[in-house]
């Protein structure tokens, strides 16, 4: 069976198994990490971290998405880990742009890749990255990657988010334009190139593939496999 080099991000995990009055207080060392440890040399112990870096705000935004444990690219674990950290540390603006800018190149990347192992979209072969998320969005739920309420989800995203944000349109409700396009995000990254459930399991702290047939797996994976 393939194996594959990642790193498996399941922090959340845990805390979600405690109850409610200790959940946030058990997460804040981990998050006072997250927003403090990106680009700081030495490495930071959480003690020396003030508490009111991560307040309970703070941590509640942690809890609010949910990355993919692993991505197979390794440039999209960046993405995932910039998404994570702009959220909770109430970088919204930020969060919105890293997001709507993952879902726009995972669309493109999507479409290109998975297109020679699917029927073909005679408007749609050889061409390569769009602007436009339509057409991207139309193939995969023509293939059957993402379903009908995704597909709308992301149709609407574009127009009401990525559209108003990019064309100078208001900026009615940042925090929640920043949560909506990062559960968008995560999820498309999840279906691709997050070792999704119904192509992978984790045994013996392995990534083992279920169906080496999948276009996604011969499109995303393969190139990624580890002796």
């Amino acid at each position: 069976m393939p194996n594959f080099m990642v790193n498996i991000n399941t922090t959340r995990n845990a805390y979600r198994e405690l109850p409610d009055d200790q959940r946030i207080a058990a997460a804040r060392s981990t998050v006072k990490l997250l927003i403090t440890m990106r680009g700081a040399e030495p490495p930071i112990d959480s003690t020396i971290v003030p508490d009111f870096l991560a307040s309970d705000a703070v941590v509640a935004r942690y809890f609010e998405i949910e990355p993919p444990i692993a991505a197979v690219m390794p440039e999209f674990q960046e993405i995932i880990d910039e998404i994570e950290y702009t959220y909770v540390a109430g970088l919204h603006f930020a969060a919105v742009s890293a997001s709507c800018v993952t879902i726009e190149r995972l669309l493109n990347l999507a479409r290109i890749e998975l297109h020679p192992f699917q029927v073909k979209i005679k408007e749609l072969w050889g061409k390569g990255p769009s602007n436009s998320w339509y057409e991207n969005i139309d193939a995969l739920r023509s293939w059957g990657y993402i379903d009908a309420t995704f597909a709308t989800e992301l149709r609407e995203l574009y127009d009401d988010v990525r559209n108003r944000y990019l064309h100078c349109g208001d900026i009615r409700n940042l925090a929640a334009d920043s949560l909506r396009a990062v559960r968008a995000a995560y999820r498309l990254l999840q279906i691709l190139l997050g070792f999704p459930g119904d192509l992978f399991q984790i045994a013996e702290g392995r990534m083992r593939c279920a169906n080496e047939n999948d276009p996604r797996y011969k499109a995303f994976y393969a190139k990624h496999v580890v002796d």
